[in-house]
């Protein structure tokens, strides 16, 4: 995986050094209605690193100077040459337009490597996430209701959630 730099950030795979800044934005979404991570630990959420170190579709977000990771970017390969990208950032680095810049460096990187196509997903009731894709470029493609679900109830029912479905095609 190569590594991006922007103004503010170097976007680069995780390392084994990443995982207290990875699990402090984690943790953050315990209880997250849009994307939680119930039941973390610090202990149990050693498998979140494993499964993004080496790993080419996840950069960490990592500040430039201190090299503080405060969020990663999703870049998931998927079939005629498009990616499903998503993104999580520290919540004490909100609007400060971090996602925006390293969506944007991604968004390059990924036409200047022949994607075609670049598509997320999002609760529609995120919605800093669907502006953030809309100030992006990204256009709302779909709607889907009750489609997915990330937690269950008490009763182990699922919780289903709605979708906004934004893409970008190069031109």
């Amino acid at each position: 995986m190569e590594q991006i730099e922007t103004n503010r950030l170097i976007l680069r795979p995780f390392t084994e050094a990443d995982y207290d800044d990875l699990y402090e934005f984690l943790s953050q979404r315990a209880k997250d209605a849009f994307e939680a991570y119930p039941g973390i630990t610090y202990e149990n959420g050693r498998e979140h690193l494993r499964y993004r170190l080496g790993s080419e579709e996840f950069f960490a977000m990592a500040l430039k100077g201190t090299g503080k990771v405060i969020g990663n970017i999703y870049y998931g390969s998927r079939p005629f040459d498009a990616r499903e990208v998503g993104y999580i950032v520290n919540k004490d680095y909100q609007r400060q337009g971090y996602a925006l810049e390293a969506l944007s460096a991604v968004m390059r990187h990924a036409f200047s490597h022949g994607v075609h196509r670049l598509y997320a997903e999002c609760d529609p009731r995120n919605t800093c996430s669907w502006r953030l894709l809309e100030k992006a470029g990204f256009q709302r493609e779909a709607h889907f209701h009750q489609n997915v679900f990330f937690t269950r109830d008490e009763s182990s029912q699922p919780l289903w959630q709605d979708t906004y479905v934004y893409a970008i095609v190069h031109a």
